[in-house]
């Protein structure tokens, strides 16, 4: 998804602080690593997992100065894998089971907090076995003007990249659409008085204060043109 594939739709994100030079580069590369995506714990009831890979292949994660920096630019990407068991899936294995317990029990029925338990050890184990769709969306930083480019509209994955960009790189960044913009040259007065003026799509104002940041995992659909393009 993105710059590599030619795709021109982003959202441009200011970073509010003024740092640069080799204390930058090597908070980027500290960061990134601290931040690459780790495996799906199936175990602790994930269905999916985000973090830091690299811009040229999404699946590697070892992160470089080689393979991040290419003056003025820091490119990686933002990745999100996440498992699924399709639900016709799910209730012919669940059946299987159910019969086979049935069976062995001697029983013509099972109370339903039972087929519910019987349910959900049957999606951890199928969940178990599958592979995740893997999603990484291209992250552009120029680094000399401190503008980075997320390459995708979605909004869950734009709040994902902001929480995660907030946890580990520890930089506040502000959103360049009108709502950003207003409120990084605005006081509050100001902001109230011309905020009937914007439009309601833009939904990535203000800034993101290092610590501040909560972000609920729920599943990253590609909901793409959620955001209207900075």
């Amino acid at each position: 998804m993105g710059f590599n594939n030619q795709t021109v739709s982003y959202v441009t994100y200011r970073v509010t602080e003024d740092v640069n030079g080799e204390e930058l580069r090597q908070s980027i590369l500290r960061g990134l690593t601290v931040g690459r995506i780790s495996p799906i714990d199936v175990d602790l009831g994930h269905d999916q997992s985000f973090g830091f890979a690299t811009f040229e292949d999404p699946l590697q994660t070892e992160f470089t100065e080689q393979n991040i920096f290419f003056d003025p630019l820091a490119v990686f990407s933002f990745r999100v894998d996440k498992l699924a068991v399709p639900a016709g899936t799910l209730r012919i294995y669940t059946r299987k089971r159910l019969q086979d317990r049935l069976a062995a029990s001697s029983r013509s029925r099972m109370p339903r907090e039972e087929r519910d338990e019987l349910s959900e050890q049957v999606r951890l184990e199928l969940l178990r076995r599958a592979l995740p769709s893997i999603n990484a969306v291209d992250v552009i930083w120029d680094m000399a003007r401190g503008i980075i480019r997320f390459y995708s509209l979605s909004q869950s994955l734009n709040e994902a990249f902001l929480v995660r960009f907030n946890q580990f790189l520890d930089l506040k960044l502000q959103a360049m659409n009108p709502v950003g913009i207003l409120e990084s040259r605005l006081d509050e007065r100001e902001i109230e008085q011309v905020w009937h003026l914007l439009p309601t799509s833009f939904l990535f104002g203000g800034t993101i204060e290092p610590g501040t940041a909560t972000f609920d995992p729920e599943p990253c659909a590609d909901d793409e043109g959620e955001i209207e393009n900075a």
